[in-house]
């Protein structure tokens, strides 16, 4: 809407531009030739307007400012010449038109905002002496030094303006490309919780179904069940992870309460061990942005379980909610991660709650187990609530 009303003003300051000139005469006198050439040079700009979101349009774009600004220069010149031969008089001399000083600004403003950057630094100069130089063309006089004068501010006020809207946009493109690179970022995660959890399931899964196949054949029907229902959800989360790093949208796997209980009851571990989830609190009323960080940390948690601590028998995952805080504790009862305390899960995990404003913590507890500790506060975000 902007962008339009302002094609719109210009071109009705181009209109009465050219209406001024037009009545005062310019485009019939003696010079009539190289003043109609001069005020038609910066309309080569307009068919290669449409091609400035193009790959070689900001290219384009400068050669064609460029080109109509030596072709004003040319015409100065051979209308300097032109005056001498024919001896015209000083009043008759101020043929400069309105109309082209104006377009040339015009053009001036578009290269250096839209233009690549060499060619573009190259017309802008080339289009500065045509738009300074064109009132003094025909002859050196006070009323053309005046204009002249206010040519050069015009010129001027429009390379600022140009400028300045270029480094705006530029950093606006590197501002964007920032946020694109934190959400690639945050897939990425993402990706490592989902995917991790489910291989690291299949695997124990595997194992399982490996120890019982001689004894109880019975039980290999169940486990095969649940290895097809684990590699399907990764499967699911792998696609869905790599269209969203496809199609840069917004999109990270959300989590909600069912989603929590469900992840937890169906965890298991090859010696039998299980986890259990514990309430306290409004935990259904938690708001989407704090259950998202809860329920990638019970993710990962289980899943360093699961390949460091693989003889738990018990995994304790306490839900508090109280005072506008989530509060979440993981023990399990054989000593925890290891090699993995400094490794990227946990610093994932900590990136990931510390960006909520809240606090992490991992290591050993008492009696030789494993702690994971999370305080998420949500008071500010509880407009993520429907």
């Amino acid at each position: 809407m902007l962008v339009c009303l302002g094609v719109a003003a210009v071109a009705a300051v181009l209109a009465l531009a050219l209406a001024v000139d037009h009545h005062s005469g310019v485009y019939g006198s003696a010079l009539a030739p190289q003043v109609r050439l001069s005020a038609a040079a910066p309309l080569l700009v307009v068919p290669v307007w449409g091609l400035r979101r193009s790959r070689v349009g900001p290219r384009v774009l400068a050669v064609a400012g460029g080109i109509a600004g030596a072709v004003s220069l040319g015409c100065s010149a051979w209308m300097h010449v032109a005056a001498g031969q024919l001896g015209l008089s000083a009043r008759r001399a101020d043929a400069y038109t309105l109309f082209e000083v104006s377009s040339l600004i015009v053009v001036l403003a578009l290269t250096v905002r839209h233009g690549a950057a060499w060619p573009a630094s190259v017309a802008a100069v080339v289009l500065c002496a045509a738009v300074v130089l064109r009132p003094v063309a025909v002859e050196v006089s006070e009323n053309s030094l005046i204009v002249a004068l206010f040519c050069a501010f015009a010129v001027c006020a429009a390379l600022v303006g140009a400028l300045v809207a270029r480094l705006v946009a530029v950093e606006r493109r590197r501002h964007t490309e920032q946020v694109r690179l934190e959400q690639r970022l945050a897939f990425a995660r993402d990706l490592h919780d989902f995917v991790a959890h489910h291989v690291t399931g299949i695997v124990v899964q595997a194992q399982g179904a490996q120890v019982v196949a001689t004894s109880r054949p019975e039980m290999t029907a169940s486990a095969l069940g649940q290895i097809e229902r684990a590699a399907a959800e990764a499967l699911r989360a792998l696609r869905h992870m790599v269209s969203g790093l496809r199609t840069e949208a917004g999109l990270v796997p959300a989590g909600d309460m069912e989603q929590l209980r469900s992840l937890v009851a169906d965890f298991a571990l090859p010696g039998g061990g299980r986890a259990r989830l514990q309430q306290e609190g409004p935990v259904g009323s938690l708001p989407a942005a704090p259950m998202v960080v809860v329920h990638r940390v019970v993710m990962e948690s289980l899943t360093n379980v699961r390949k460091h601590a693989p003889s738990s028998r018990k995994v304790s995952v306490m839900l508090r909610v109280h005072s506008g805080t989530a509060e979440l504790d993981i023990v399990n009862d054989r000593p925890g991660p290891g090699a993995d305390t400094a490794g990227y899960g946990l610093i994932g995990l900590e990136e990931r709650v510390t960006a909520e404003g809240g606090t992490f913590q991992a290591g050993p507890a008492d009696q030789g187990q494993w702690r994971v500790s999370a305080r998420i506060p949500f008071s500010s975000v509880w407009r993520d609530l429907p």
